[in-house]
C-alpha cells in the first residue's frame, strides 16, 4: 500500500510495525556467529560499528588496529568496513533477512518532509543504539576475537566522533537504569 503524506508514521510505530530493533539484533548476532566461523576466525577485531553510509544502507564495519584510538585515528579507518562483503555469507544473510525492512524504509523516506525523514534518521540511529548496547550486553561480541579495549559505535560518514560516542552512552546508561 503506497504511503502518502496523511499516513506516514512517526519512527516508533515504523520500528514496532517492522520489529527492526528485533531484526537487526537477530542479523546481528547471526552475523557475528557467521564471522567467529569465517576465514577470520583468528583475527582480533579492536571496534566495531554499524555504519550506516547512506541512509538506509548499513554497513557492518570492524577495525583491526587496537592503537587507532590511541593515536587519535578515528574513527578509524576500517580495515574491513564492509564486512558483509568480505564475508558473503554474512551478505546473504542481511539481504534475505533485511530486504523487507530496507524496501519500506526507501518508501517511507521517499515520502517524508524533511522534518518527518529528520525524525526518521533520528529514530533510525537511536535504534542502531539501542541494538548496539543490546549486543554488548547480551555478550554477543564473545563470537569472534577482540582486542581490549573493542570499540563499538553507531556512525555515519562525515559525523562527530564524539557525540556519537555520548549519544551511544546515553542509550549504554538508560539502558542500565531501566534494568536496575
Amino acid at each position: 500500500m503506497p504511503l502518502t503524506p496523511d499516513s506516514l508514521p512517526d519512527w516508533q510505530t515504523f520500528e514496532a510495525a517492522y520489529a527492526i530493533e528485533e531484526t537487526w539484533f537477530k542479523l546481528a548476532s547471526a552475523s557475528l556467529a557467521v564471522l567467529g566461523a569465517s576465514p577470520f576466525k583468528d583475527q582480533a577485531f579492536s571496534a566495531f560499528a554499524f555504519n550506516a553510509v547512506s541512509f538506509p544502507s548499513l554497513s557492518l564495519s570492524f577495525d583491526t588496529d587496537p592503537d587507532n584510538r590511541a593515536r587519535g585515528d578515528y574513527p578509524p579507518d576500517w580495515s574491513n568496513e564492509c564486512m558483509e562483503v568480505d564475508v558473503p555469507e554474512i551478505g546473504q544473510l542481511w539481504e534475505e533477512e533485511h530486504a523487507t525492512i530496507e524496501g519500506a524504509l526507501i518508501e517511507l523516506i521517499d515520502a517524508a518532509d524533511d522534518d518527518l525523514l529528520d525524525a526518521i534518521e533520528e529514530g533510525y540511529l537511536h535504534s542502531l543504539r539501542k541494538t548496539m548496547v543490546r549486543l554488548e550486553t547480551s555478550h554477543a561480541f564473545e563470537q569472534i576475537r577482540t582486542c581490549a579495549p573493542f570499540w563499538t559505535v553507531v556512525t555515519q560518514i562525515d559525523a562527530d566522533t564524539d557525540e556519537e560516542e555520548r549519544l551511544l552512552d546515553q542509550v549504554r546508561l538508560a539502558a542500565l537504569t531501566s534494568h536496575a
